[in-house]
């Protein structure tokens, strides 16, 4: 029998088959659709066959499955073959397997109708199309095309045509290879080549056609750059997951564009045209009332308003463009002296931008709130000329919109990368399990090929010269091995490559092909060793290079080494002379020893510190230090590494990865002090500082973050790579788009930001992707008109919210399986030296102590009597111990016995015993053992003394030998401790007054419990007891805390103006302290002192208590007004957080902040590190540099007007340094943090690239390229470490979350819980009664009109409007279009009132039973007070419009209609779910807020106004300093805040007592104090507290979305019962059957069954009661489980919990569906049984009592029954038959005599011909059906 090959060749034949096919196909679907359409409705299951799917191994565009590579003709390359896709068997398709075995699949039809498949010049187009140097070529050309975009000047006027010709050729043989466009797999049927195509014929057409405007098109050319993701295969999948992540994007964008539009109407209403007030000056105004000729007379006001809105007049802020807002209510920005507040002016402020006098421009705002884009500024304008408590709007809109929205799409994009890395990595797996099954074949195959070898050997040598001649003629070449494999069967292998044999079943079953094997000849041909050969090369993954014959014929093993491996081995393995390897042993011995790795990490350390001592200046000393400082390192390292070495020799010191990279450093450094002299190489010295990462060796953490980093490395490479393409495509659009706007509008004055260059361009897109595109876009605006708002949105929302999220969700990836698996398995794989050498440290100093304590306690009782030992003394060995002292054994072994108290936490050093002693339960025994000779090995397992074991004895403890071999086993200290469940007893009395180590030693103590004193006390105690434990004592002590907060906040600036506030203020302070006294001293009575001082939080309460109870003792001293003392007071301000340990919510968050700390201050560290390098390279590039010459009103001078320091102080300018600056390590850090987090970066960035040497005046981007040094720093410094923030919180999050899980989910299956979830849920629903419809006809008509959902859809549609009609107000509008708006809201407002009205009429007083609706009412109404009394609501409550954005927030309710809305519902579902842990978030940044405040105005209440300290945003009263703080805990402003409070110069230094008695008070800023204040602030706020945000969102969202992907959400189960109520309005819980259908039919996805759903209900099998009704849960319950997949209830679960509503009804189950179905199916039997009898018999009598109806011969037997008969023809006997023969045969069993009407028994088993679809879906066992039939229904 011939074999079928899986590989065919395409001929003309092939395509008649598939013809023959397709047709085929078409018949049969005809076919189906007749029987269809003729059939019963009723036969037709309700589901279809599921549809085939193509296989994805054999995609398009994907490499040869493994499995088939071998079976791979080489000749068949680049030719076409038949489709080997069974999707494909009836379409026409070819494929094409490429040089580099990709597969491409094409259309067999006839391209562009003239070429068919077998077309010469088809053909050719073929070859070329998948030749993989086609695809080299194009990328290059790509490549090469844009860096010619890039060019500002293009060189060559027709280097644009030459692009153009390459790309049309490319078009051309895609076109021809494929065809144009009509048939699946041609040319425009792939997106990719749609943009070709548009780019090719835009280039045509502009060549021939001017088209102005439209050549900007052109532009798009840049997106040729994206061709390049199309051809390298890695980047698809990162393309993959971000396009899945725009597509899942599109709920968030729906819910995004909703919420800021209600921000941006709601801030239209606030704030509309208020953002316009400015500061005018009336110092020089005159009012002239003359006239000069023919002039007409200006009025007073008139000749105001015209010297008012002169832009002369006005005031500007200092050092900047901006002009100064005001405000006229209370706390808003006031105006200096000789100015006054006007308004309604015609600029608004940033060039007219900013302000919120239309909706497209407060959609902006809003927007740039959302992105916390340079928000500060509109923040304090919009407070300034409002007032500060405008900030609640702020709150919201960043506390809704940044942190909520911004964390939801990264969510997303986090969820939808984890899915395509998943379906990575099942296609990895899968690739894995072939290589398996390959080697296994392999394996066979080595075998048989050995035993072959070894007689053919000779003869192949001699044949090998004719067998390559004709190698390439033979045509087909088989080779049989001598012996037969396992089954019996002969290997046979083809030249084609195909083995057939028993071996090879295992991949060939996948093609469902027949094997079968040819006997080959027997004469072996050595070519079909050769072929053999290169197959098993080919197995085992690498194609063997044939340099000879003879070497392809010796056996695997023997194999020569390739001479690279043999020098390698020769020249480093280094194992020459005996002396030789001694000296190495030697050498090893000291240089692989733990403390030698101790020496060099402390010298990395100190090397470290040596570098960071750079500085400017720089005194000749420290410079020489540091010189010969480097010579010694440098010297140690290379010594390090030369004895390493020589120890190990070459061959495995360059095995480790480590020594490589020490090796490297060392050879630099080298290098470096070489060429100490050349300048420009300052460079490599920055090389030494990766040094510091030697320090990953012992470092785990800083070793997992690297490992991290690394692993990431891959992935980001691609990533990085789309990242890259996405800058560049959007630097070259915005470069051809905007530079000629830019030279025309700024000429010479370029802003710095600008589109003039390519690496300018880069920049600004670098800026948004970083976050920050409002400032560039102003600066666009201003030159190209609104073009650039759409430009930079896109750039901003791809940019950034979608790459860089998928970079960091790359990121949160690999982090969590990183630190959890990495950890481990480090520690196992090599001991850690440095922990060695530390811990030999450890065990010296235990020796000692051991030796000093047994030297003491020997001297001590040197002397004792041999007469006095009593018998009680323990014996060990037989040698007696010193009583209550060590005994010296010979052997060193320590014993020590020693009394020790239950409550002594002292961990005891490893070696201990503890023995307990049953008889006296508050006593124990402690004996340790010390072994020297075993002090190194603590792995022996925990043992711990059994009660058998344990030393009884009632007063002494004796030791017995026996005793001693029982317990003193050796113990392992070291191990984890082991957690015991324990149940807690609250104990109403406090401890015993006196530890029991005193009541042991001294029986005093005892005697004075009895005495009536120690009576007393006691009492007292247990007073004290009760007091702190009565509940009503909390709530004082946390009132009094808040109150001593409260008072603390009102210590502000103007206190000194209120002297009764301060003397009462000073009065409430001592009483609260003696209030806390107090509180401690009860606390330390009743719980005595042990208690109090284990505890944390009471840790906290004394210290706070103590430093209070210092202050008085100062005050008393007189000694308060010292500095010191009073930076004392500040502590006060510590006192809020007492009320931390007595609020739960809050406990929760700051235990779980505490347990993540040691993590946390890992990762700081590691920021440290990786900051540290960038600072001292910032100190080697830019110390001393960021001096500059400045005028009297600081202004830069050019470098024409002063060149250097010398001529500037010559010319009487001044030399000044930037206030951040890189002049040390320090200094470097801060301007780092500046850089990191985006605030104040600019200025840093701009000092930086117009730096030049030391003492010589910067010249404006003289150093441009000092960028990349920002750029770099931003990737590692800011994207990397600042995300390992929230990685290192989310997964501290999840583990504290395992930790927590219930005990219940643990023994519980997955589908288990998804049953129990949903039961949960379930449970807590249950039908409503509907509202009742009113009797009279009217309001019924009423009622149905506004139940319907319609009516509800209409009204939303109403709200839409009337937001629509809001958005079109707008600033300064004509009054027809305010008139015109006025009367549309009048309508609205009528429909509204109706729409009220009517609901009230229909639903009567069931109106107010919905929140929704009450919610209506009040709108309703307010909005006709409002147009009642518009002028009266404006001036006293607020604007009525207002009251209509507030019904925007109706369109929630649309939401549940709305069925496509299912994703916005998870989003808000998640955030409902989120809301509680937000609470306690908030809650927690309010308390650090608060903390911080109060430091603030106790440091920096009287700093000068300067920088960013003003009149409305500084620490002078509580309420501001809260306002700025959360300014600041988004990182926004905090730079200029630093500046302000950091300020020392030109300011008052002391304060003084004036003439008149007011104080004047120290104005300067603290530089120390301000840097610590807002740095801590920044790490506690905006790193950890608002990133514990960013976690409980992604968390909670992930956990919604699985929620709503697998289980049922509870808004499933609402929706269920809504429905409901139309089919049961009494709520009655039951519905008819017959409506069954109607109503699974009627509900909404996931839960409905569309019609037809007859044998679906059949299947779920739905309980029937009596009065063939059904109930409510048990269809639920159907549902569910028929969602959820389970049909069986799981067991385990108790599901009485969950049934509780059951067991108020009680109802009886009559059927069920599934029973109902047999018994109609059982009488269609009987029926066509009866009348086949009855056609046959040709008599209506019904059969005789004991026939049987055969279905097989037809023929009618008779047999003994074997069935009971029913006695009573009414009542219903249902028996149970269990029939073993194996017919399948009909039993009726009826009687003779039976007349109609009377029931007939039957038991009917279906047979097998007549199983249908319908009974197909019935179990086996569920086949035989037994039932009564009326015989009247037979009849």
């Amino acid at each position: 029998m011939e074999e079928e090959e899986f590989f065919r060749l395409l001929t003309p034949q092939s395509i008649v088959q598939i013809e023959e096919r397709i047709a085929e196909e078409k018949a049969i679907k005809k076919a189906e659709k007749q029987a269809h359409e003729e059939g019963e409705e009723e036969e037709l299951a309700a589901h279809e066959e599921e549809e085939p799917k193509p296989n994805p191994k054999y995609e398009a565009g994907k490499k040869l499955p493994l499995s088939l590579k071998d079976l791979f003709p080489v000749e068949y390359t680049s030719k076409p073959l038949e489709d080997f896709d069974d999707f494909y068997e009836a379409q026409k398709t070819f494929v094409v397997v490429g040089k580099d075995m990709t597969i491409y699949r094409f259309s067999a039809t006839n391209a562009c109708y003239l070429l068919s498949p077998f077309n010469t010049a088809r053909r050719g187009a073929l070859y070329v199309l998948v030749h993989p140097l086609f695809s080299a070529l194009i990328i290059i050309t790509i490549i090469v095309n844009c860096a010619f975009m890039a060019m500002t000047e293009q060189p060559f006027d027709w280097i644009e045509y030459v692009f153009t010709g390459v790309y049309t050729l490319e078009a051309l043989i895609k076109i021809t290879a494929r065809g144009f466009i009509i048939n699946n797999f041609t040319y425009l049927r792939d997106p990719w080549n749609w943009l070709d195509f548009a780019v090719i014929s835009l280039a045509y057409i502009t060549m021939g056609v001017d088209l102005g405007n439209l050549s900007a098109l052109r532009t798009f050319r840049v997106l040729r750059a994206l061709k390049t993701v199309a051809v390298i295969p890695g980047l698809k999948t990162i393309v993959g997951a971000l396009l899945e992540a725009v597509r899942r994007l599109r709920d968030v964008m729906i819910l995004t564009v909703f919420m800021l539009s209600i921000f941006a109407l709601v801030g239209m209403q606030l704030y509309m045209g208020t953002l316009r007030q400015k500061c005018a000056t009336f110092t020089n105004f005159t009012y002239d009332n003359t006239t000069e000729g023919n002039e007409t007379l200006m009025t007073y006001e008139e000749a105001w308003l015209e010297w008012a809105m002169d832009k002369d007049h006005w005031y500007k802020k200092e050092g900047s463009d901006e002009y100064l807002i005001c405000g006229k209510g209370s706390g808003a920005g006031s105006c200096p002296p000789e100015y006054i507040c006007i308004n309604n002016t015609d600029t608004n402020p940033n060039s007219g931008f900013t302000h919120f006098d239309n909706f497209g421009t407060a959609l902006l705002c809003t927007f740039r709130l959302m992105t916390q884009d340079y928000w500060e500024n509109l923040y304090q304008i919009t407070l300034r000329a409002e007032g500060p408590y405008h900030c609640l709007y702020f709150i919201i809109v960043i506390l809704l919109g940044s942190f909520y929205l911004v964390n939801l799409i990264l969510a997303i994009v986090a969820m939808s990368y984890d899915e395509t890395q998943k379906q990575d990595q099942a296609d990895a797996d899968e690739e894995e399990e072939e290589r398996k099954i390959q080697q296994t074949i392999h394996d066979g195959l080595r075998e048989d090929y050995h035993e072959y070898l070894e007689e053919k050997l000779s003869q192949a040598k001699s044949q090998s010269e004719t067998s390559l001649s004709d190698h390439d003629n033979a045509d087909k070449i088989s080779l049989r091995s001598n012996k037969p494999d396992e089954n019996g069967q002969f290997l046979s292998v083809t030249k084609k490559g195909s083995i057939h044999g028993s071996r090879l079943e295992i991949q060939k079953k996948s093609h469902d092909e027949e094997l079968c094997h040819h006997h080959g000849s027997k004469h072996v041909d050595p070519r079909d060793m050769m072929v053999l050969k290169n197959l098993l090369a080919h197995a085992e993954g690498h194609r063997n290079s044939r340099h000879s014959v003879v070497s392809d014929f010796l056996p695997f093993e023997e194999e020569e080494k390739p001479l690279k491996d043999r020098l390698y081995d020769r020249f480093c393995s280094w194992t020459c002379c005996p002396c030789y390897q001694k000296f190495q042993e030697i050498v090893s011995i000291i240089i692989l020893d733990a403390f030698v790795d101790l020496f060099i990490t402390i010298c990395i350390l100190v090397n470290t510190a040596f570098m960071a001592a750079d500085q400017h200046p720089k005194s000749p000393e420290l410079t020489e230090v540091l010189t010969y400082g480097n010579y010694v390192f440098t010297g140690i390292f290379a010594a390090e590494a030369f004895l390493k070495l020589i120890a190990l020799s070459p061959v495995y010191y360059f095995k480790d990865g480590w020594n490589c990279f020490d090796f490297f450093i060392v050879t630099l450094s080298f290098v470096e002090m070489a060429l100490d002299g050349v300048s420009g190489l300052s460079v490599l010295r920055s090389f030494r500082l990766l040094r510091v990462f030697k320090l990953a060796r012992s470092w785990q953490t800083l070793n997992m973050l690297i490992r991290i980093v690394a692993g990431t490395m891959g992935a980001l490479g691609n990533l990085i790579f789309v990242l890259a393409i996405v800058v560049f495509i959007f630097a070259v659009m915005g470069q051809q788009l905007f530079r000629d706007g830019y030279i025309r509008e700024y000429g010479d004055d370029m802003p710095r930001w600008s589109f003039i260059d390519f690496l300018h361009s880069f920049m600004i897109i670098f800026r948004v992707l970083c976050g920050e595109w409002i400032e560039s876009m102003w600066s666009c605006t201003n030159s190209n008109g609104p073009a650039c708002v759409p430009f930079f949105l896109l750039t901003y929302v791809i940019g950034n919210l979608v790459v860089l999220n998928l970079f960091l969700a790359l990121l949160l990836n690999s982090f969590g399986a990183e630190s959890l698996s990495g950890g481990e398995a480090e520690e196992d794989k090599e001991p850690n030296k440095l922990s060695e050498a530390i811990g030999r440290f450890k065990r010296f100093g235990r020796w000692v102590k051991v030796k000093v304590i047994v030297c003491l306690k020997v001297k001590m009782k040197a002397k004792p009597k041999p007469t006095d030992r009593s018998p009680s003394t323990p014996r060990l060995n037989g040698k007696e111990t010193i009583p209550d002292g060590g005994q010296t054994y010979s052997n060193g072994t320590v014993i020590e016995m020693q009394a020790k108290s239950e409550d002594d936490d002292e961990h005891s050093v490893p070696g201990d015993v503890e023995v307990e002693d049953n008889h006296s339960p508050d006593k124990s025994t402690t004996i340790v053992l010390e072994d020297e000779k075993k002090m190194e090995d603590n792995t022996q397992p925990n043992s711990s003394a059994s009660p058998r074991e344990s030393l009884s004895s009632n007063s002494h403890h004796s030791l017995s030998d026996d005793d001693t071999k029982l317990s003193l086993t050796k113990v392992n200290a070291d191990g984890e401790p082991e957690i015991n469940e324990v149940k807690v007893t609250y104990a109403n009395y406090p401890d015993d007054c006196f530890c029991k180590v005193c009541r042991r030693k001294c029986p005093c103590c005892i005697r004075f419990e009895n005495t009536s004193w120690g009576k007393r006390a006691w009492k007292i105690r247990c007073l004290a007891y009760a007091l702190v434990e009565h509940k009503y004592f909390e709530t004082f002590i946390i009132t009094m805390i808040l109150a001593s907060s409260v008072a603390l906040a009102i210590e502000d600036v103007y206190l000194d103006e209120r002297p009764t506030l301060k003397q009462i203020l000073e009065i409430t302070d001592k009483f609260f302290t003696a209030i806390f006294i107090v509180e401690m001293f009860i606390k330390w009575t009743a719980f005595g002192y042990k208690k109090y001082f284990t505890d944390a939080w009471c840790w906290l309460d004394f210290v706070i208590v103590g430093i209070s109870i210092m202050m008085l003792v100062f005050e008393i001293i007189g000694m308060d007004k010292v500095s010191a003392i009073k930076a004392m007071r500040t502590l006060r301000a510590l006192r809020p957080l007492r009320a931390v340990s007595r609020w739960e919510g809050m406990r929760v968050v700051v235990n779980a902040l505490i347990k993540a700390i040691p993590s946390i201050a890992n990762v700081m560290m590691v920021c440290l590190i990786f900051w540290l390098i960038f600072g001292i390279v910032g100190v080697q590039f830019f110390a001393g540099k960021f001096f500059k010459c400045v005028d009297a009103d600081g202004n830069k001078l050019s470098p024409n007007i002063t060149a250097n320091r010398t001529e500037c102080e010559a010319k009487g300018y001044e030399w000044i340094n930037s206030k951040v600056n890189f002049d040390n390590v320090l200094m470097a850090y801060l301007a780092l943090f500046q850089v990191a987090t985006y605030k104040g970066w600019i200025d840093v960035m701009n000092d930086a690239i117009d730096s030049k040497n030391i003492d010589e005046q910067p010249e404006r981007e003289d150093n441009v390229y000092m960028y990349l040094y920002f750029v770099f720093f931003i990737i590692f410094g800011s994207f990397f470490t600042l995300n390992l923030f929230i990685g290192v919180i989310i997964e501290n999050f999840n583990q504290q979350k395992k930790k927590a899980g219930g005990s219940l989910e643990m023994f519980m299956t997955d589908d288990q819980k998804k049953y129990y979830m949903a039961m949960k849920r379930m449970s807590s629903k249950s039908p409503q009664k509907s509202i009742p419809r009113p009797s009279n006809i009217i309001m019924g008509w009423i009622f149905d009109a506004v139940t319907n959902q319609k009516f509800d859809i209409g009204i939303m549609i109403i709200i839409m409007l009337n937001m629509l009609t809001m958005a079109l107000e707008h600033y300064k509008q004509s009054d027809m279009f305010t008139t015109i708006l006025d009367q549309i809201n009048m309508t609205f407002i009528i429909i509204f009132t109706i729409e009220c009205v009517l609901k009230l009429i229909g639903l009567r007083h069931y109106y107010f039973k919905f929140p929704w609706n009450i919610f209506d009412f009040i709108v309703v109404v307010l909005s006709i007070v409002g147009v009642a009394l518009s002028d009266v609501m404006d001036q006293f409550l607020v604007s009525p419009t207002l009251l209509r954005v507030v019904r925007v927030f109706r369109v929630g309710r649309v939401l549940r209609l709305v069925k496509s809305a299912k994703g916005i519902r998870t989003l808000l579902f998640s955030l409902a779910v989120s809301l509680p842990a937000l609470f306690n978030i908030a809650l927690l940044l309010f308390l650090v807020m608060f903390i911080y405040a109060t430091f603030g105005m106790s440091f920096f209440m009287h700093v000068k106004h300067q920088y960013g300290i003003d009149d409305c945003f500084n620490f002078e009263t509580f309420f501001r300093s809260m306002i700025y703080l959360f300014q600041m805990c988004t990182s926004a402003g905090w730079d200029s805040a630093l500046a302000g409070i950091t300020n020392e110069v030109d300011c008052i230094e002391e304060t003084t007592e004036l003439p008149d008695g007011t104080m004047q008070y120290r104005d300067c800023g603290n530089y120390q104090a301000g840097v610590l204040f807002l740095t801590s602030y920044l790490i506690i706020s905006f790193l950890v507290v608002v990133n514990m945000y960013i976690a409980v969102i992604l968390e909670n969202f992930s956990q919604a979305t699985e929620d709503v992907q697998q289980g049922l959400t509870s808004d499933e189960f609402d929706l269920f019962y809504e429905k409901w109520e139309k089919f049961d309005p009494e709520a009655t819980k039951f519905i008819a059957l017959s409506q069954l259908s109607d109503f699974v039919d009627y509900l909404e996805e996931p839960l409905r069954l569309p019609k037809p759903n007859h044998f679906m209900l059949v299947k779920l099998d739905i309980p029937i009661c009596e009065d063939d009704k059904v109930y409510c849960r048990d269809i639920l319950d159907a549902l569910t489980k028929n969602f959820l997949g389970t049909s069986d209830t799981p067991g385990e679960i108790d599901v009485n919990e969950v049934d509780k509503d059951k067991e108020k009804i009680e109802y009886n189950v009559a059927s069920s569906t599934l029973l109902r179905q047999k018994e109609h199916y059982a009488a269609r039997i009987i029926q066509k049984a009866w009348r086949r009898y009855r056609n046959e018999r040709g008599n209506t009598s019904p059969p005789p009592y004991d026939m049987v109806i055969s279905k097989e011969s037809d023929m009618v037997t008779s047999k003994e029954s074997d069935m009971a008969t029913s006695k009573d023809s009414k009542e219903t006997a249902t028996t149970v038959h269990e029939d073993t023969s194996s017919t399948k045969s009909v039993k009726s069993d009826a009687s003779n005599k039976q007349i109609a009407g009377s029931s007939v028994d039957v038991h009917i088993e279906i047979p097998e011909s007549e199983i249908t679809e319908e009974t197909a879906m019935l179990s086996p066992e569920n086949r035989t059906v037994e039932l009564r039939a009326d015989s009247d229904v037979v009849a």
